[in-house]
């Protein structure tokens, strides 16, 4: 920490904010949320799904053996089954699941997640709402059935790759970039609503108490408007960011200044909540050469991940 009498006059960065790692939050706009409560908010979560055999093939051009490939698949058909039959069995999975008997984990799980985004049914983001809605609402049930139906048919012999095998294979993938496109041209990426850890709840509930009033405006806007949700990018390294420059400065003044692409609050809110399926990324025009054989880019930037700049 800098003393009294020294430290620095001007700490700047040069899109230095944008590393930060990011969490899009998304909030219902429906009833009167306290916004200042976690409860109310849920966390976008990205969840990479791959067919058995499209995986199979990846890791055979990756010239793993037959043994280490069919161990992989068993640990991720028992990752699947363990992260959405849990969520199946919670109460909101089992009174969807009275709902739909017929479906698997994974498209009740995905289901509930896409009827999230239907405006006409107007879904609350509280558990005990959602559990109350499903055992009464046989529009709701209904949608469900179709939505799941569906899924089910998309979603044979998929499984989820966790965090930790996704970044493996990428990185193996830095030798063998013609299986990176295959890998990407097979993988699906979806996005998925999850209540706040406590973790995250004390990272962020500074930054809901801060913009209480500009995010009260923003669900006026979008309510009338007939938007289920709205939702909003945060990176909570940015205080951190903050709080160091603090310290360099000390107890004299001094200016911090950042560099950086972007949009003010309302504007990145709007890009957002317009298309729920929107990071609000920008992905620049790529020279042809780069993207032979991968799907498309400008869709959905976590189609390319890691080949293509934003």
């Amino acid at each position: 920490r800098a003393e009294e009498g020294g430290g620095a006059s001007v700490v700047l960065s040069n899109e230095l904010l944008d590393a930060f790692a990011p969490v899009k939050l998304r909030l219902s706009v429906f009833g009167q949320p306290d916004v200042t409560d976690c409860s109310v908010w849920q966390e976008m979560r990205l969840v990479h799904i791959m067919k058995e055999s499209d995986l199979e093939m990846v890791t055979k051009a990756l010239q793993h053996s037959q043994n280490r490939i069919e161990t992989l698949l068993d640990d991720l058909r028992g990752y699947t089954s363990e992260m959405f039959c849990g969520i199946k069995n919670t109460t909101v999975g089992k009174a969807a699941a009275e709902c739909s008997p017929h479906s698997s984990c994974l498209a009740i799980a995905f289901g509930l997640s896409e009827l999230l985004g239907h405006s006409d049914l107007q879904l609350p983001a509280a558990a005990h709402n959602m559990r109350l809605r499903l055992r009464k609402d046989d529009l709701l049930c209904e949608r469900l059935r179709e939505v799941s139906s569906r899924l089910d048919g998309e979603m044979q012999d998929v499984v989820v790759l966790p965090r930790q095998v996704y970044q493996q294979l990428r990185h193996e993938f830095r030798d063998a970039p013609q299986v990176e496109v295959l890998f990407l041209a097979k993988m699906q990426t979806r996005q998925v609503p999850v209540a706040l850890s406590q973790k995250r709840c004390g990272e962020l509930s500074w930054w809901m108490s801060t913009h209480k009033e500009r995010i009260h405006r923003l669900l006026d806007i979008y309510r009338p408007l007939g938007y289920p949700a709205i939702q909003l990018l945060v990176r909570p390294g940015e205080r951190d960011f903050v709080e160091l420059a603090d310290c360099l400065v000390g107890p004299n003044r001094g200016f911090m200044l950042s560099i950086d692409y972007g949009a003010s609050f309302e504007a990145l809110g709007h890009s957002l909540s317009v298309d729920p399926l929107s990071d609000g990324i920008f992905i620049p025009p790529v020279p042809q050469e780069l993207l032979q054989e991968l799907p498309d880019c400008y869709s959905s930037w976590p189609v390319c991940a890691g080949r293509v700049d934003w």
